[in-house]
Protein backbone atom coordinates (compact mmCIF):
# COMPACT_ATOMS: atom_id res chain seq x y z
CA UNK A 1 0.00 0.00 0.00
CA UNK A 2 2.94 2.35 0.58
CA UNK A 3 4.24 1.30 -2.47
CA UNK A 4 1.33 1.91 -4.39
CA UNK A 5 0.71 5.77 -2.20
CA UNK A 6 4.29 6.74 -3.38
CA UNK A 7 3.98 5.52 -6.92
CA UNK A 8 0.58 7.92 -6.87
CA UNK A 9 2.45 10.76 -5.17
CA UNK A 10 5.48 10.57 -7.93
CA UNK A 11 2.78 10.86 -10.08
CA UNK A 12 0.70 14.26 -8.83
CA UNK A 13 4.10 16.12 -8.37
CA UNK A 14 5.10 14.78 -12.15
CA UNK A 15 8.24 12.88 -10.56
CA UNK A 16 9.33 11.24 -13.71
CA UNK A 17 12.91 9.93 -15.13
CA UNK A 18 13.01 11.25 -18.26
CA UNK A 19 11.27 14.67 -16.73
CA UNK A 20 7.98 14.50 -19.12
CA UNK A 21 4.22 15.40 -17.83
CA UNK A 22 3.64 11.96 -15.95
CA UNK A 23 0.30 10.15 -17.43
CA UNK A 24 -1.56 11.15 -14.21
CA UNK A 25 -0.86 15.08 -15.09
CA UNK A 26 -1.88 14.26 -19.22
CA UNK A 27 -5.28 12.49 -18.03
CA UNK A 28 -5.96 15.52 -15.50
CA UNK A 29 -4.98 18.05 -18.34
CA UNK A 30 -7.21 16.35 -21.16
CA UNK A 31 -10.25 16.16 -18.74
CA UNK A 32 -10.01 19.44 -18.18
CA UNK A 33 -9.72 20.94 -21.35
CA UNK A 34 -12.60 18.76 -22.31
CA UNK A 35 -14.66 20.13 -19.45
CA UNK A 36 -13.86 23.40 -20.78
CA UNK A 37 -14.77 22.74 -24.40
CA UNK A 38 -18.28 21.25 -23.49
CA UNK A 39 -18.69 23.81 -20.83
CA UNK A 40 -18.35 26.50 -23.88
CA UNK A 41 -20.54 24.49 -26.41
CA UNK A 42 -23.39 23.99 -24.25
CA UNK A 43 -24.55 27.77 -23.99
CA UNK A 44 -25.42 27.50 -27.41
CA UNK A 45 -29.26 26.56 -27.32
CA UNK A 46 -29.22 24.93 -30.67
CA UNK A 47 -26.06 22.09 -29.26
CA UNK A 48 -28.02 22.28 -25.72
CA UNK A 49 -31.63 21.37 -26.99
CA UNK A 50 -29.82 18.06 -29.38
CA UNK A 51 -26.83 16.89 -26.98
CA UNK A 52 -28.12 18.77 -23.55
CA UNK A 53 -28.17 15.17 -21.92
CA UNK A 54 -25.24 13.62 -23.33
CA UNK A 55 -23.29 16.51 -22.23
CA UNK A 56 -24.86 16.33 -18.95
CA UNK A 57 -23.83 12.79 -18.41
CA UNK A 58 -19.61 13.32 -19.53
CA UNK A 59 -19.95 16.25 -16.98
CA UNK A 60 -21.39 13.71 -14.63
CA UNK A 61 -18.14 11.04 -15.42
CA UNK A 62 -15.84 14.51 -15.73
CA UNK A 63 -16.89 15.14 -12.20
CA UNK A 64 -16.45 12.13 -10.73
CA UNK A 65 -12.70 11.88 -12.41
CA UNK A 66 -12.11 14.96 -10.81
CA UNK A 67 -13.21 13.96 -6.83
CA UNK A 68 -10.97 11.03 -7.77
CA UNK A 69 -8.23 13.29 -8.54
CA UNK A 70 -8.67 15.00 -5.15
CA UNK A 71 -9.13 11.74 -3.08
CA UNK A 72 -5.96 10.88 -4.49
CA UNK A 73 -4.36 14.50 -3.55
CA UNK A 74 -5.84 13.94 -0.33
CA UNK A 75 -4.24 11.02 0.18
CA UNK A 76 -0.53 11.78 -0.52
CA UNK A 77 -0.89 15.16 0.53
CA UNK A 78 1.16 13.87 4.07
CA UNK A 79 3.78 12.34 1.90
CA UNK A 80 5.15 16.36 1.63
CA UNK A 81 6.80 17.83 4.19
CA UNK A 82 5.07 21.45 4.13
CA UNK A 83 1.84 20.08 5.12
CA UNK A 84 3.14 17.40 7.63
CA UNK A 85 2.01 13.88 8.63
CA UNK A 86 -1.14 12.23 9.25
CA UNK A 87 -4.47 13.60 9.51
CA UNK A 88 -3.22 16.59 10.37
CA UNK A 89 -1.04 17.38 7.04
CA UNK A 90 -4.28 16.35 4.70
CA UNK A 91 -6.42 19.25 6.65
CA UNK A 92 -4.01 21.88 6.02
CA UNK A 93 -3.81 20.57 1.84
CA UNK A 94 -7.73 20.71 2.48
CA UNK A 95 -7.32 24.63 3.04
CA UNK A 96 -4.77 25.33 0.84
CA UNK A 97 -5.20 27.78 -2.62
CA UNK A 98 -4.87 24.64 -4.43
CA UNK A 99 -7.51 21.96 -2.85
CA UNK A 100 -10.00 24.80 -2.84
CA UNK A 101 -9.78 24.84 -6.74
CA UNK A 102 -10.40 21.43 -6.60
CA UNK A 103 -13.38 21.53 -4.63
CA UNK A 104 -14.78 24.81 -6.69
CA UNK A 105 -13.91 22.73 -10.44
CA UNK A 106 -16.00 19.96 -8.68
CA UNK A 107 -19.39 21.65 -7.36
CA UNK A 108 -20.86 22.41 -10.92
CA UNK A 109 -21.11 18.59 -11.65
CA UNK A 110 -23.47 18.56 -9.31
CA UNK A 111 -25.88 21.31 -8.64
CA UNK A 112 -28.45 21.28 -11.26
CA UNK A 113 -26.90 21.59 -14.57
CA UNK A 114 -30.40 21.38 -16.31
CA UNK A 115 -31.48 24.19 -14.58
CA UNK A 116 -32.82 27.08 -16.58
CA UNK A 117 -30.67 29.25 -14.31
CA UNK A 118 -27.53 30.12 -17.40
CA UNK A 119 -25.36 30.93 -14.58
CA UNK A 120 -25.33 27.29 -13.71
CA UNK A 121 -23.86 25.82 -17.02
CA UNK A 122 -20.89 29.07 -16.82
CA UNK A 123 -19.78 27.71 -13.04
CA UNK A 124 -18.36 25.13 -15.02
CA UNK A 125 -15.55 27.45 -16.52
CA UNK A 126 -14.33 27.77 -13.18
CA UNK A 127 -12.81 24.76 -14.02
CA UNK A 128 -10.45 26.78 -16.00
CA UNK A 129 -8.64 27.56 -12.44
CA UNK A 130 -7.25 23.99 -12.60
CA UNK A 131 -4.74 24.77 -15.21
CA UNK A 132 -2.73 26.82 -13.12
CA UNK A 133 -1.79 23.10 -11.67
CA UNK A 134 0.10 22.82 -15.13
CA UNK A 135 3.63 22.89 -14.72
CA UNK A 136 3.58 24.70 -18.25
CA UNK A 137 1.36 27.02 -16.98
CA UNK A 138 3.42 27.67 -14.11
CA UNK A 139 6.43 28.34 -16.10
CA UNK A 140 4.83 30.70 -18.73
CA UNK A 141 3.77 32.54 -15.38
CA UNK A 142 7.29 32.92 -14.32
CA UNK A 143 8.82 33.97 -17.85
CA UNK A 144 6.44 36.48 -18.20
CA UNK A 145 6.71 38.04 -14.54
CA UNK A 146 10.51 37.64 -15.39
CA UNK A 147 9.82 39.41 -18.93
CA UNK A 148 7.70 42.28 -16.18
CA UNK A 149 10.03 42.70 -13.99
CA UNK A 150 13.43 43.01 -15.92
CA UNK A 151 12.18 44.96 -18.76
CA UNK A 152 10.08 46.85 -15.98
CA UNK A 153 11.82 50.49 -17.07
CA UNK A 154 11.58 50.12 -20.68
CA UNK A 155 7.93 49.35 -20.74
CA UNK A 156 7.14 52.34 -18.48
CA UNK A 157 8.66 54.51 -21.17
CA UNK A 158 6.48 52.54 -23.45
CA UNK A 159 3.95 53.42 -21.40
CA UNK A 160 4.42 57.14 -21.36
CA UNK A 161 5.21 57.20 -25.05
CA UNK A 162 1.34 55.77 -25.54
CA UNK A 163 -0.18 58.11 -22.68
CA UNK A 164 1.46 61.19 -24.83
CA UNK A 165 0.25 60.29 -28.06
CA UNK A 166 -3.18 59.68 -27.02
CA UNK A 167 -3.35 62.80 -25.16
CA UNK A 168 -1.79 65.12 -28.59
CA UNK A 169 -3.76 63.35 -30.95
CA UNK A 170 -7.21 63.74 -28.92
CA UNK A 171 -6.23 67.45 -27.91
CA UNK A 172 -5.53 68.25 -32.28
CA UNK A 173 -8.53 66.39 -32.95
CA UNK A 174 -10.89 68.28 -30.59
CA UNK A 175 -9.21 71.20 -32.60
CA UNK A 176 -10.26 69.78 -35.69
CA UNK A 177 -13.98 68.59 -35.63
CA UNK A 178 -15.52 69.88 -32.30
CA UNK A 179 -17.22 72.68 -33.59
CA UNK A 180 -18.22 69.88 -36.53
CA UNK A 181 -19.38 66.89 -34.79
CA UNK A 182 -19.68 68.25 -30.67
CA UNK A 183 -21.66 65.48 -30.23
CA UNK A 184 -18.87 62.86 -30.92
CA UNK A 185 -15.93 64.89 -30.63
CA UNK A 186 -17.03 67.98 -28.93
CA UNK A 187 -14.35 67.81 -25.73
CA UNK A 188 -10.76 66.02 -25.18
CA UNK A 189 -12.62 63.24 -23.03
CA UNK A 190 -14.89 62.02 -26.05
CA UNK A 191 -11.62 62.15 -28.28
CA UNK A 192 -9.89 60.25 -26.08
CA UNK A 193 -12.59 57.16 -26.87
CA UNK A 194 -11.36 57.68 -30.38
CA UNK A 195 -7.54 58.01 -29.85
CA UNK A 196 -7.41 54.92 -28.17
CA UNK A 197 -9.48 52.55 -30.52
CA UNK A 198 -7.52 54.32 -33.09
CA UNK A 199 -4.46 53.54 -31.58
CA UNK A 200 -5.00 50.05 -30.92
CA UNK A 201 -6.19 49.84 -34.25
CA UNK A 202 -9.72 48.51 -33.82
CA UNK A 203 -11.78 51.73 -35.27
CA UNK A 204 -15.17 51.10 -34.18
CA UNK A 205 -16.33 53.89 -36.51
CA UNK A 206 -19.11 55.31 -33.76
CA UNK A 207 -16.75 58.16 -34.20
CA UNK A 208 -14.36 59.13 -37.04
CA UNK A 209 -13.23 62.53 -38.46
CA UNK A 210 -15.01 64.29 -41.68
CA UNK A 211 -12.67 67.10 -42.33
CA UNK A 212 -9.42 66.77 -44.38
CA UNK A 213 -7.38 68.28 -41.11
CA UNK A 214 -8.95 65.40 -38.79
CA UNK A 215 -8.42 62.56 -40.91
CA UNK A 216 -4.88 63.92 -41.56
CA UNK A 217 -4.83 63.75 -37.95
CA UNK A 218 -6.02 60.13 -37.65
CA UNK A 219 -3.87 58.84 -40.45
CA UNK A 220 -0.75 60.23 -38.12
CA UNK A 221 -2.02 58.68 -35.11
CA UNK A 222 -2.45 55.46 -36.84
CA UNK A 223 0.83 55.06 -37.60
CA UNK A 224 2.31 56.22 -34.55
CA UNK A 225 -0.09 53.87 -33.41
CA UNK A 226 1.68 51.27 -34.39
CA UNK A 227 4.37 52.06 -32.36
CA UNK A 228 2.90 52.02 -29.44
CA UNK A 229 1.32 48.81 -30.06
CA UNK A 230 4.99 47.11 -31.27
CA UNK A 231 7.61 48.56 -28.84
CA UNK A 232 5.78 46.72 -25.90
CA UNK A 233 5.61 44.33 -27.79
CA UNK A 234 9.03 43.67 -29.18
CA UNK A 235 10.15 44.66 -25.25
CA UNK A 236 8.46 41.48 -23.74
CA UNK A 237 9.90 39.40 -26.32
CA UNK A 238 12.92 40.31 -25.32
CA UNK A 239 12.42 39.76 -21.51
CA UNK A 240 11.18 35.79 -22.67
CA UNK A 241 13.79 35.28 -24.49
CA UNK A 242 16.26 36.26 -21.50
CA UNK A 243 14.21 34.24 -19.12
CA UNK A 244 14.65 31.56 -21.32
CA UNK A 245 17.96 31.83 -21.85
CA UNK A 246 18.71 32.05 -17.95
CA UNK A 247 16.61 28.84 -17.56
CA UNK A 248 18.55 26.99 -20.00
CA UNK A 249 22.02 28.04 -18.42
CA UNK A 250 20.20 27.00 -15.13
CA UNK A 251 19.56 23.65 -16.23
CA UNK A 252 23.14 23.00 -17.86
CA UNK A 253 25.19 23.86 -14.69
CA UNK A 254 22.57 21.78 -12.33
CA UNK A 255 24.21 18.30 -13.81
CA UNK A 256 28.01 19.73 -13.10
CA UNK A 257 26.93 20.99 -9.64
CA UNK A 258 25.79 17.57 -8.45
Amino acid sequence: MNDLRLRIYEQIINKTPDGRTSLFNKICGVTIFISIFFAVIVTENSIDYRFGDQIDLLDWIIGGLFCIEYIFRLWVAPLEDKYGKGLKGILRYMVSPMAIIDIIAIVPSFIGVRAELKILRVIRLLRILKIGRSEKFKQSIFHFNYALRSKSQELQISTFYTILLLLISSTFMYLAESSIQPELLGSIPRCLWWSITTVCAVGYGDSIPITALGKTIASATSLMGIGAIAIPTGILASGFSESLSVQEKVLKEEPLEK
